[in-house]
């Protein structure tokens, strides 16, 4: 721990500087900055503390939360790292549940904020290793739970250095439940068995189906979901192979803000686009719509033919396709999906899933799901069934998390 500490103050002018750089950037004010940097003053005593780094970590603790307000513990304090995820969780409009940014795991101020807090218990979403929050957390008898946890073994010279420093406060840890059994076996490098469960992936849990979402294409057409730079341009070649006029091409990418690359990437000439921001009309000969805006994925998803899951033809890792699922889709991936293995390897099982391995083959799945609605609905059945099964998931952590407050 000593050079763990040594080193961190020795970044400290590298941290410092990082972290007004993003303040400037996402516009948060010196309130972040000093939040960060020494801590929030004035928290109460919370029983029951959760930190989620991000926004989609944030989501499971919103979901954490309201459970655990069901079975009546709603004294609940919620750390993160970012605005966004501060802000989607007032967006929750969940009562009661105080937030504030986890500051910098420097050693003194950490210690002053776990004291603050002196929770029962600290339940931390997917993965969060801090050394001296684990250290600390122990040291004023709160529990410490991973839920959802997920681990990626570092490699090479890093995997070296920080072997003893995980092993250490992984260890400190009461239980590790973890999203999946490739998860569970990262862990057992660092972590005595008897404290790892694999009790599978909350987010499962998380989709909900919504029947009140608005059409906001009127023409039938297949969607591409989330793709990144250079992808568009491998799927578009391939869907324009199909020559059809009764089906659009719609393309969501996961940067809206890169219509300009996307642009410079497909030869214009002889092609007919249209395009959303641009309030753009889609014609009876328009082939592809792109759909450069926010916060319609969902929509586009819903009434799509079927839906192809982008960062997944580069190697990006993959998207998670669960949206999907929950919408009775057909859903196509590319063979980059190292991000989502377990749960593909499940969809692939259970025939609710087609892997395109490379991308020449696009076309043949095409013209056999827009040819064939039985095919089709074979897909959209197995992965409506799939995840409808795994609803249940988030009770099982529910259970053991009741089981550590009550102890």
């Amino acid at each position: 721990m000593f050079f763990y500490n040594l080193f961190l103050y020795i970044l400290y002018p590298f941290i410092l500087i990082r972290l007004i750089t993003y303040m400037i950037r996402n516009s948060t004010g010196s309130t972040y900055l000093f939040s960060k940097l020494f801590g929030t003053k004035n928290i109460k005593k919370k029983s029951i503390w959760i930190h989620a780094a991000s926004i989609g970590e944030m989501k499971i603790a919103i979901e954490v939360s309201r459970e655990l307000f069901k079975i009546g513990h709603t004294d609940i304090l919620i750390t993160s790292n970012t605005p966004t995820s501060k802000t989607l969780l007032e967006d929750s409009k969940l009562e009661s549940i105080t937030h504030c940014y986890l500051p910098m795991d420097f050693y003194f101020i950490t210690k002053k904020f776990v004291k603050m807090i002196s929770s029962k218990l600290l339940i931390v979403v997917e993965t969060e290793i801090w050394p001296n929050l684990y250290s600390l957390c122990e040291i004023n008898n709160t529990k410490i739970l991973i839920i959802n946890a997920r681990f990626n073994t570092p490699k090479g010279i890093l995997g070296i250095l920080s072997n003893g420093i995980y092993k250490e406060t992984l260890n400190r840890a009461t239980n590790i439940y973890c999203k999946s059994k490739i998860d569970a076996n990262s862990y057992l490098k660092y972590v005595n068995q008897d404290k790892i469960s694999n009790l599978g992936n909350i987010k499962y849990s998380l989709i909900k189906e919504d029947h009140n979402i608005e059409r906001i294409i009127d023409k039938k057409y297949i969607l591409l979901a989330s793709s990144h730079h250079r992808e568009e341009i491998i799927i578009i070649k391939e869907w324009l192979k199909l020559k059809s006029n009764k089906f659009l091409l719609v393309v969501a990418p996961r940067h809206p803000n890169r219509l300009g690359d996307i642009l410079s990437d497909i030869p214009l000439s002889g092609i007919n686009i249209a395009i959303r921001s641009k309030n753009e009309k889609i014609r009876n000969s328009s082939q592809i719509y792109i759909a450069d805006t926010l916060g319609e994925m969902d929509s586009l998803i819903k009434y799509s033919e079927f839906t192809i899951f982008g960062g997944s033809f580069v190697d990006e890792g993959g998207h998670s396709f669960m949206e999907a699922a929950i919408h009775s889709k057909a859903i196509i991936v590319g063979p980059y999906m190292y991000n989502f293995v377990e749960e593909t390897e499940d969809f692939l099982k259970n025939n609710a899933l087609i892997m395109c391995q490379k991308p020449e083959m696009l076309k043949n799945i095409f013209e056999k799901l827009l040819r064939s609605k039985s095919k089709r609905e074979i897909f959209e059945k197995n992965a409506k069934n799939l995840i409808v099964s795994k609803k249940s998931i988030i009770n099982n952590y529910i259970t053991r998390i009741d089981k550590h407050i009550k102890s």
